[in-house]
């Protein structure tokens, strides 16, 4: 951000010219900034290892750009001008910005680093990746920060797009070539309900299912869902009671009560032992759905992202 303000600097010197930024050698401002330094065209030349003409000529192209004379001789060698002393500090600054970019280590060291991370989670994918993840960046990278903005399936990528965030994790629709993923796991569907439910402890079938009263997490508040997009391939419908936006609710509720929740199983099994719950096979097949991390390619090669990307690889294979 700096660098470009500092260019705007430039430009808001030679505005009157109409400036086209495609005519802007970064050679030139390496002459003009030698001459500002050295007072002498000679030895701003050896400075910058170029001939004497060949930094005559970066003069004329500088004061065709900048619609200024830049540099008068003088008794002491090459005097600038107002414009030319009022855009030196600027051009000093793009120079030194553009030498760090170039030269800065590219490497990424995780127990040395105070990168920020910013990534977009579901209530559901956070359930299952973010207790693992905390736990690795406080072994791993404990001077790195992390900021978790809650997305879903439907906003996921437009949120990468515009830049919110620098990665999501969850279950999203196949992004666009400009954007990449890779599989964390697959996530298959458990039925939970209360410990003491009699339709769980006798054995569930589907005419059993379907007479029951079921639970129904959907972000967008939708009551007809993925499972029951699949029951209708079977022309059979369940009846949904209680729909709720949030993963999180899924256990408490059917813990609390007599309803059904056909959900992911990594949503249930953690906690089946602190809650009230049996867990059952569903009565028909339901295809797992796949959990991917995806980024967008203005990532792909930085370093720390790698080692982010790599993170939740291993985080997915184990959990």
């Amino acid at each position: 951000m700096l660098l470009l303000r500092s260019i705007q600097c430039i430009i808001n010197i030679t505005v009157m010219n109409q400036i086209n930024l495609s005519r802007v050698d970064l050679n030139l401002l390496i002459v003009f900034d030698a001459l500002i330094a050295e007072g002498h065209a000679t030895r701003a030349a050896e400075r910058v290892g170029l001939t004497q003409p060949a930094v005559s000529h970066a003069l004329n192209r500088l004061r065709a750009l900048f619609g200024d004379p830049l540099f008068v001789r003088s008794p002491r060698g090459m005097t600038p001008t107002p414009t030319a002393l009022e855009a030196a500090p600027s051009v000093r600054s793009v120079l030194e910005q553009v030498e760090s970019m170039l030269s800065r280590d590219r490497s990424f060291d995780p127990t040395t680093s105070t990168r920020q991370f910013t990534i977009g989670l579901s209530d559901y994918a956070a359930f299952v990746l973010l207790p693992e993840l905390t736990a690795r960046l406080e072994r791993e990278a404990p001077l790195a920060s992390l900021v978790v903005r809650n997305t879903s399936r439907g906003i996921g990528l437009s949120m990468l797009e515009d830049g919110l965030v620098e990665l999501i994790a969850g279950n999203f629709p196949d992004p666009p070539p400009h954007m990449h993923e890779k599989l964390l796991y697959e996530e298959k569907f458990v039925c939970a309900g209360r410990s003491d439910h009699a339709a769980l402890t006798s054995g569930l079938d589907l005419d059993c299912y379907l007479s029951l009263r079921h639970l129904q997490v959907s972000t967008k508040g939708d009551p007809f869902g993925y499972v029951d997009a699949v029951l209708r391939e079977k022309s059979v419908t369940r009846t949904v009671s209680i729909t709720v936006g949030h993963f999180l609710m899924a256990p408490l509720l059917v813990a609390a009560s007599d309803l059904i929740a056909t959900e992911p199983s990594r949503l249930f099994t953690p906690v089946a032992g602190r809650l009230p719950l049996a867990l059952v096979p569903p009565p028909i097949e339901i295809p797992p759905f796949r959990v991917v991390q995806t980024w967008h390619a203005r990532y792909e090669a930085d370093p720390g992202h790698i080692w982010l990307r790599r993170l939740l690889t291993e985080i997915g294979d184990v959990v």
